[in-house]
């Protein structure tokens, strides 16, 4: 299932349309939900347009924001609080990524049991890949866990420019929390560029068998000198 989830979400077109509309069949009237879909392509084509050009990782994400900003604006348009429409492309996202992200963080542990490893890798490579410049990152070393700033976000940027600033907390921040969760651990963020501030502050720690929370203890000596590596944030 993860597989193809993380093959479907290289066509944002199809896979949002069949997440939006599964939601929109549990929120709101068939009418509404036809009426708001309607509106929503509209728009999205029209701000397909205007989309700024990054990276391959980063321009995915944006047609993703797209659609959302799409959505939103259709849900508005159509009476939706901005509570209850944010709600909304909240768990769509949550729909679109939950399973592709879970799949990868499982397969981590073919290689090795150590959580904070694998949630290191995890990040590490989500950075690479996806959330490249102009997002950027600056880690801080530290002895209590996972802990590094974003000081860039082209997903707040967007919905700034598109008026609805509001919408990065839902579209993207929100799910920060729901995928460390899903890694067994608890993100704590003080502070988002979205809000006005200058850097996001992410700083994760464990979630222990009992449900509460445990530092991020440091891993036993590897062998390599690569794997000592690895390990310094």
């Amino acid at each position: 299932m993860g597989f193809v989830s993380s093959l479907a979400l290289c066509l944002p077109g199809v896979a949002f349309k069949r997440a939006a509309r599964r939601r929109l069949s549990t929120s709101v009237s068939p009418q509404m939900a036809t009426l708001i879909w309607s509106d929503a392509r509209n728009l999205q084509h029209a701000l397909r347009q205007q989309q700024p050009k990054h990276s391959i990782g980063v321009n995915l994400l944006l047609r993703y924001m797209e659609w959302d900003c799409a959505l939103y604006r259709a849900a508005r348009e159509q009476g939706l609080s901005r509570d209850r429409a944010g709600a909304l492309i909240e768990e769509i996202n949550w729909d679109l990524f939950k399973a592709p992200i879970g799949s990868a963080f499982r397969m981590t542990r073919l290689l090795t049991r150590w959580q904070k490893t694998r949630i290191r890798w995890m990040l590490d490579a989500m950075f690479a890949l996806v959330f490249t410049a102009p997002f950027k990152r600056s880690r801080t070393p530290s002895g209590e866990g996972l802990v590094f700033d974003v000081l860039a976000c082209p997903l707040a940027a967007y919905f700034k420019q598109q008026g609805v600033p509001e919408l990065t907390r839902h579209a993207a921040c929100s799910l920060d929390y729901r995928m460390a969760a899903q890694w067994g651990a608890v993100l704590h963020r003080k502070q988002t560029i979205a809000e006005g501030a200058p850097h996001c502050d992410f700083r994760f720690t464990l979630q222990s068998g009992n449900g509460a929370e445990s530092v991020l203890s440091p891993e036993p000596c590897k062998i390599s000198q690569t794997h000592k590596a690895r390990r310094d944030f």
